[in-house]
C-alpha cells in the first residue's frame, strides 16, 4: 500500500484473468497481498490466496554518439554502454522520409555487445536520417523508453580541375589549375602511377590544399613525357574523400639545332 497499491473490497469476479491496476509510480520490487472470493448470494468466503505482482526493470542503455558517414558507405553503427534490466533485442524505427531514402525498419531482434550495425542505403543523399530505437528484455517483455538515432550523411566533397599541365625539359614544377570546389574540400592527394613514380615523381598525401593552382613537383631529369596519376580532394573535418580526378603532366622535349 506504501507503493500505491490500493486494496479492492469484494467486486465482481471477472471472466479469468483478473485485471490488478499497478501503481505507475511503482518501483521495480515484488508486491505480496492476498486474494479473496465470495459467492454473494451465500455469503460464503473462500480460503485467502496469496498474490504476488512483480514490477520489473524497464532496460535502459546509454547510447553515444550520432554516426557520422560519407556518401556511399552502405553500413555504420552506434555504441552503447550502462545497461540495465538486461536488454538482449533491440528494433529500430525509422520515420517517413529515412524510409523513402531507402532505410529499413528493424524488428526486434538480437542485441550485440556495445554497438549496433546500421544498414545505410548505398545511394543515399546527403542528409540527416532519423528513427527511434528501442531495446527490450525478452524474459519479462519489458521495454525501454525511445530512443532518439539520427545517422549523418555527409556529401563527398569534388573538385573541378583545369587543363593538365604541361612543361618544358628541366622544368622542376608544373601548375594545375583548378574551380569549382564543392562539400569544402581542404586537403589533397595525388597517387602518380608506377611509371611516373619510375621516372622520379613522388606520391603527395593529405596536403593542405592551397588556393588555385595546386603546385606540383616535376623531377628534373623527367625525360619527355605524359606522366598520369589520380588526384582526390578531402574535407579534413567529415573525413569524406572525392572521387578520383585523372591527372597528366606532360614533360615536353627541349628543342635542338645541329649546326654546320
Amino acid at each position: 500500500e506504501l507503493a500505491g497499491f490500493a486494496d479492492v473490497t469484494f467486486s465482481a469476479l471477472p471472466v479469468s484473468p483478473l485485471t490488478l491496476v499497478v501503481p505507475v509510480g511503482a518501483n521495480p520490487a515484488t508486491y505480496n497481498a492476498s486474494l479473496g472470493i465470495r459467492n454473494t448470494i451465500t455469503g460464503c468466503v473462500g480460503t485467502n490466496y496469496p498474490i504476488e505482482v512483480t514490477v520489473e526493470t524497464n532496460p535502459a542503455v546509454t547510447l553515444g554518439a550520432n554516426p557520422s558517414i560519407c556518401q556511399g558507405t552502405t553500413s555504420t553503427s552506434i555504441s552503447y554502454g550502462a545497461a540495465v534490466g538486461s536488454p538482449d533485442e533491440y528494433s529500430i524505427d525509422y520515420n517517413a522520409a529515412a524510409n523513402a531514402a531507402g532505410f529499413v525498419d528493424v524488428s526486434f531482434t538480437t542485441l550485440p555487445l556495445g554497438s549496433i550495425t546500421l544498414t545505410v542505403p548505398g545511394a543515399v543523399a546527403a542528409g540527416t536520417y532519423s528513427a527511434t530505437l528501442v531495446i527490450r528484455n525478452s524474459n519479462t517483455q519489458c521495454v525501454s523508453s525511445a530512443m532518439p538515432v539520427a545517422i549523418i550523411v555527409n556529401p563527398l566533397p569534388t573538385i573541378t580541375l583545369g587543363s593538365n599541365p604541361e612543361v618544358c625539359q628541366g622544368a622542376t614544377v608544373a601548375s594545375l589549375l583548378y574551380s569549382a570546389t564543392t562539400s569544402t574540400p581542404n586537403q589533397y592527394s595525388i597517387d602518380y602511377n608506377l611509371a611516373a613514380e619510375a621516372a622520379g615523381f613522388t606520391d603527395v598525401n593529405l596536403a593542405v590544399l592551397p588556393s588555385s593552382p595546386i603546385t606540383i613537383p616535376v623531377p628534373v631529369a623527367a625525360s619527355p613525357s605524359t606522366y598520369n596519376a589520380l588526384l582526390t580532394v578531402r574535407n579534413s573535418t567529415t573525413g569524406c574523400v572525392s572521387t578520383f580526378n585523372n591527372v597528366s603532366v606532360i614533360v615536353h622535349p627541349n628543342p635542338t639545332i645541329a649546326l654546320g
